[in-house]
């Protein structure tokens, strides 16, 4: 097990644990924002990154993973926010001991999906668009990043047609190499 492996389960362990903490109703929310944040910033990416490329004179596949990043991150909490609001309002049924174990359990089972879909969608992103060698060639030896990437394929209609194209030509190129 690599270095980027143990990165990798830290991460998805601590959204489990994220979820263990606050429960199902918000992890459920922040999970959902996962699935929104992904839906609106693979659409919207490309022209800010665009963007930051011409102001800034950072590299485009930095720009591009950075941006879809940020916005969805920002995206994600944005709705988890919601769910949270929605948290408190249901916290006196949420305390009792047998509901309040459910609703912890649930928010583990629900961390431990969104971990994988954030750090699959990371993934994804960063193998689309490498920025650098070192980068590509952890995740190429990693054992824990394929599976990640292949917990979102139920997502990936969700990605735009754009970036399926750019997924299936470097999936030809790469069978092609080997």
């Amino acid at each position: 097990m690599s270095f980027v492996d143990v990165v990798l389960l830290i991460i998805v362990g601590g959204f489990g644990l994220f979820g263990l903490w606050f429960g199902f109703i918000h992890t459920l929310g922040s999970l959902l924002g996962t699935v929104f944040g992904v839906y609106v910033a693979t659409r919207y990416y490309e022209p800010v990154a665009q963007w930051l490329v011409q102001h800034t004179g950072w590299g485009q596949n930095l720009s591009r993973v950075l941006v879809f990043a940020i916005s969805f991150i920002i995206l994600n909490r944005l709705v988890g926010l919601v769910f949270w609001l929605l948290d408190k309002v249901f916290s006196l049924v949420t305390r009792l001991p047998f509901i309040n174990s459910l609703n912890r359990i649930g928010g583990l089972v629900f961390g431990v999906v969104e971990g994988l879909i954030s750090v699959g969608f990371i993934i994804y992103f960063l193998e689309r668009f490498p920025i650098s060698e070192r980068i590509s060639h952890a995740l190429a030896l990693s054992v824990v990043a394929p599976f990640a990437r292949d917990s979102i394929a139920v997502l990936l209609p969700l990605v735009p047609d754009a970036l399926r194209l750019i997924r299936a030509t470097f999936d030809y190129v790469e069978s092609v190499v080997r």
